[in-house]
């Protein structure tokens, strides 16, 4: 009987509190929110900025970040897009990037690899991407055209032109009600609205300067 007791007691000292061996359950994380979907306009836009950076430092590595930037967003030629290209793509941006980097041969191979990496993208985060129209804005004169947009939706048109020139936006409703107007004598002006109504909008690009510029038209 006394061994009993012994053992019992034994037994008793060496377990742990009750419930001490089973973990206590850590509640369920919840679940990290969804990434909002990715914008081409902003990009581009930002790309634009990232690219006006570089040229005031004279910074290779950040016309090259503008260049990828570019690269990544996918554009829809609009109609009848005129010859050549702009100042503003990922082309014209990957060279600047190289006049940049100057005798650099370590940051060319990073960039001629870079440039290549994007040939052949077909489909990207951005989905469908801009509507790119690439068009000569002659001297003291205006390109207009009209585009459907949708009530309650955001309408967002930036306009880049050469660097130096001085553009601007304008964007009218049917009734002739001017809902934005950039006007900054800055070469690349932006309007975003959100329409009340669905309908036909009247947009005008202008050139204040007195030279022809090459101007990219995005919109979304």
């Amino acid at each position: 009987m006394m061994r009993f007791i012994l053992v019992a007691g034994a037994a008793m000292l060496t377990a742990g509190p009750i419930g001490a061996q089973t973990p206590a359950q850590q509640p369920a994380a919840a679940p990290a929110p969804a990434a909002a979907p990715a914008d081409p306009f902003a990009q581009a836009i930002a790309a634009r900025q990232v690219a006006d950076f570089a040229r005031r430092e004279r910074d290779p590595y950040a016309m090259l970040t503008a260049a990828r930037m570019l690269q990544q967003v996918p554009m829809t030629d609009g109609a009848k897009p005129a010859e050549g290209d702009a100042a503003f793509s990922p082309e014209a941006l990957f060279a600047e990037a190289r006049t940049l980097a100057r005798d650099d041969q370590a940051l060319l191979l990073q960039i001629r690899m870079a440039q290549s990496s994007g040939r052949g993208v077909v489909a990207s985060a951005f989905g469908k991407g801009l509507v790119r129209r690439v068009l000569d804005v002659n001297p003291r004169n205006a390109y207009r055209f009209t585009v459907t947009a949708k009530g309650g939706e955001p309408l967002r048109i930036g306009a880049i032109g050469d660097i130096g020139t001085a553009m601007y936006i304008r964007l009218l409703d049917a009734s002739g009600k001017q809902l934005c107007l950039d006007d900054n004598a800055d070469y690349a002006p932006v309007c975003a609205v959100t329409p009340r109504a669905s309908g036909q909008y009247r947009v005008d690009i202008g050139n204040k300067s007195a030279a022809r510029s090459r101007t990219v038209i995005l919109s979304n």
